[in-house]
């Protein structure tokens, strides 16, 4: 069994910083072992980054830890002067969003098949 530095990542981060917009995408499962992947950068050298949306569309996994990472970096982006926002969230992760009360601190707009809440 590989030990755990040399695990493949079970995620997978897209970034494209294209103004007005930096895009992040998460794929595959954001964990304890792949939250340190998702990029801190705050991009304060780009001014013109003024949105920031994080698509998780392709994630099928998240726990508490990536959860904490979400919400760094929100701090990040908005201590910046940007909006961040979540958008494609499943209806597992969104639902899981919603449960732990990250949906009052991130833009999560439900997912169109979400059951209420």
């Amino acid at each position: 069994m590989p030990e755990p530095s040399q695990r493949p990542s079970l995620m997978h981060v897209s970034l494209v910083p294209e103004s007005p917009c930096l895009f992040l995408a998460l794929s595959g499962e954001l964990d304890l072992s792949s939250a340190g992947e998702v990029p801190r950068d705050d991009y304060s050298a780009r001014p013109d980054l003024t949105m920031v949306l994080i698509d998780l569309g392709e994630l099928r996994f998240c726990d508490l830890a990536g959860l904490r990472a979400l919400v760094t970096l929100r701090r990040i982006h908005e201590a910046q002067g940007r909006e961040v926002a979540v958008v494609r969230a499943s209806s597992f992760v969104w639902r899981f969003m919603h449960l732990c009360g990250v949906t009052d601190r991130l833009e999560v707009a439900p997912p169109a098949t979400a059951a209420p809440a």
